[in-house]
């Protein structure tokens, strides 16, 4: 018997020395973590195209527009892979922006940082008061925050928040009143220029409650307080009424509209401008008819649209926010985005 329980001990442990490693696991109680790439949201600063690879002659699988929100998956080289809407492709990784949210605060005493959601929980370390976390996420009464290396737990109620930058994909807003373009986020900064009220404004940054904005051609911070969330209309008729006012025959209905009379012809759609001749002026209310209905700075528009006429210095195409400019092969101009 002894004979036999010597054999079969042998025989085990020869057993477990040669079988695969993934076939045997000895339970330790701590957890394996797997490499991963973290998927990151982003949002296209321009209308791009994504490519099967790494490259612009591999063949163009989808157009992503300005300002739509894609999954960043990998990064390799200066190319980034994406997904939007399902597909999957790659695209230069200096068209896109990360869509982030930055909260520092202030620790309002000496607080003991917790392991998990528990003051039972093991003690990672303790922060001093007045001292400065980053806030990584929110459950219920708790806040996961970082101090230098360390990251844990600790109660919300004893922090104050120092500042919030907050990244997003672009948002319309339409100014309340008329409001200064600050050079900084503050009211003590320089004014570069003040913006009409009703004026339509972009903005795909904050700090706290200040909007980094852009506005005949200056680019600066505007107080929340003097925006609202802007929805575009539907009714494009009334408001193309409103721009170019009599004189003009205007007809359609939704985003459709046409306008024309004896010395200009155009018509525009929810994802299209087309005018086949005009003076500037009438550039300039068609830019304004635009950015009434899809957001953007119409004076900068117009500008674009002008000098983008056959013949003129952006006759080939240029990009501008979320529109593309370019002669219409036709005669005039186009405008999609």
């Amino acid at each position: 018997m002894k004979i036999f329980k010597a054999l079969m001990t042998g025989v085990l442990s020869v057993a477990l020395l040669s079988a695969p490693v993934s076939e045997f696991s000895l339970d330790t109680g701590v957890q394996k973590v797997e490499a991963s790439t973290q998927v990151k949201a982003m949002y296209a600063k321009k209308q791009v195209s994504a490519y099967k690879s790494r490259s612009s002659k591999s063949g163009r699988i989808m157009t992503i527009p300005y300002g739509v929100r894609v999954d960043r998956l990998s990064i390799q080289s200066s190319w980034s892979q994406v997904r939007y809407k399902g597909k999957i492709g790659w695209v230069a990784s200096r068209d896109l922006v990360e869509i982030k949210k930055t909260e520092v605060l202030d620790t309002k005493k000496t607080l003991t940082m917790y392991a998990s959601r528990s003051t039972k929980a093991k003690a990672v370390t303790k922060v001093p008061a007045n001292k400065q976390v980053t806030r990584l996420a929110v459950n219920k009464s708790w806040s996961q925050v970082k101090y230098g290396s360390k990251t844990g737990w600790v109660a919300s109620s004893q922090l104050k928040t120092r500042y919030v930058k907050e990244n997003f994909a672009p948002r319309s807003y339409q100014l309340k009143e008329e409001a200064p373009l600050q050079s900084t986020y503050t009211t003590s900064g320089t004014t570069l220029t003040s913006i009409p009220k009703e004026t339509i404004v972009a903005s795909a940054e904050r700090y706290n409650s200040w909007y980094k904005v852009t506005f005949n051609k200056k680019t600066g911070w505007v107080n929340g307080k003097y925006l609202t969330a802007y929805k575009a209309p539907t009714d494009a008729v009334s408001v193309a009424k409103q721009v170019f006012g009599s004189g003009y025959t205007i007809s359609g209905s939704g985003y459709d509209v046409t306008v024309y009379n004896d010395d200009v012809y155009g018509g525009t759609g929810s994802k299209l401008l087309s005018i086949k001749y005009g003076s500037q002026s009438d550039y300039g209310k068609f830019a304004q008819l635009v950015t009434s209905l899809h957001g953007g700075d119409a004076a900068e528009l117009a500008n674009y649209m002008w000098n983008a006429r056959p013949g003129q210095k952006h006759w080939r195409g240029v990009q501008y926010d979320k529109y593309f400019i370019g002669a219409d092969p036709s005669g005039g101009v186009m405008v999609t985005w």
